[in-house]
């Protein structure tokens, strides 16, 4: 099993001190990103959903989980070295609690389309690393990286759908990815054609970006969106993942800037680590805040959230089948900021 010794410490101090709080929030007044431009309100229509057997709670929360390299079974696990195996289990397992995964960007935008019943779970991988997308010999997708086991995934459970967003990170002192130089770009335009997201990880990946001038971490940001948009022409890049969590001396340069010609907008921020996320339409979510839950069984990693959330399910975010309504119980109703539930476009339902 993976461990994250050193990460342990600055997750449990981030529970403590609360930073998906919105007391801590210096974008407050920036952080309910808009629904797309022909979103409108959808009047909330009566739902197929017998309430005597499923409760719907939309205002819960949602784990986002953060994954790096996977390394055959025989191979010792060091840092962020997960294990094949462990990988697969942890799919397996979120398929049977309920869990189904859906885009970062529609979580963000309050679109969640999972089954009746069901929770959704949102996967990201960091730093575009060996074992996330790797091609044998003849060029096809190994069955034993990232991609090849949630193709599986799919095809023994349909309603398991490919959806996950990559963070990638070019090979340091290189312009490619996912360490198969020659099939950089293709690999790059596969995942975007093929329902999963590419987010932005920043071009060298340093904790020294908080005491970094204005400048410099505008470069950093923009020239890494540059690069995906030279690989995918066209491509938006909108969200971001901070390398360790750290963010820069003027925090505002996460949200947008400019730097050499390349303007950039990020509608989210993701931490490393802590807990599951809010639903996108509590008082509680920050978007440029974002906890992520990194895989384990250690205190406060995957196993641990999961088992929480199975024990208080009041805390998890259950689905009422419809991306087009937020259905919640009406002892939480006062948990869902009503802008935010403005900005999705959807109606609110409570009973």
């Amino acid at each position: 099993m993976k461990k994250y010794p050193f990460l342990l410490s600055a997750i449990a101090c981030s529970l403590v001190f609360g930073l998906t709080g919105c007391r801590l929030n210096p974008f407050a007044k920036q952080s309910a990103p808009s629904a797309p431009p022909h979103a409108a309100a959808v009047a909330a229509q009566p739902l197929p959903v017998d309430f005597t057997k499923i409760q719907p709670n939309e205002a819960g929360e949602i784990p986002i989980l953060e994954y790096h390299q996977l390394i055959p079974d025989t191979e010792k696990v060091s840092g962020y070295k997960y294990h094949v195996s462990d990988f697969k289990n942890d799919m397996e397992k979120l398929y049977s609690l309920g869990y189904r995964p859906v885009n970062l960007s529609d979580m963000l935008h309050g679109k969640i389309d999972v089954p009746a019943g069901l929770s959704p779970v949102v996967l990201t991988f960091d730093d575009s690393l060996p074992g996330q997308l790797d091609y044998d010999d003849s060029g096809k997708i190994s069955p034993d990286c990232v991609v090849g086991i949630l193709q599986a995934m799919h095809q023994e459970h349909p309603d398991w759908q490919l959806k996950a967003t990559f963070f990638v990170l070019p090979r340091l002192g290189y312009k490619d990815y996912f360490f198969q130089p020659e099939y950089s770009q293709a690999k790059l335009q596969w995942l975007a054609s093929n329902g999963f997201e590419l987010g932005n990880h920043t071009i060298h990946h340093l904790k020294g970006i908080k005491s970094w001038p204005d400048s410099r971490v505008e470069a950093e940001f923009a020239q890494a969106e540059a690069l995906i948009d030279e690989n995918v022409p066209g491509y938006k890049v909108d969200t971001l993942a901070l390398p360790y969590g750290v963010f820069p001396k003027n925090q505002k340069l996460v949200i947008s800037g400019e730097s050499g010609g390349v303007t950039y907008h990020n509608i989210c921020a993701l931490l490393a680590g802590a807990g599951p996320a809010p639903s996108p339409v509590s008082k509680r979510f920050n978007p440029y805040r974002l906890p992520r839950i990194i895989p384990g069984d250690e205190r406060f990693a995957l196993q641990y959230w999961l088992a929480y959330l199975a024990k208080h399910p009041i805390k998890r975010y259950i689905s009422d089948g419809d991306p087009n309504t937020f259905t919640v119980p009406a002892i939480l109703a006062s948990e869902v900021d009503p802008d935010r539930l403005k900005a999705t476009g959807c109606m609110e339902r409570t009973y």
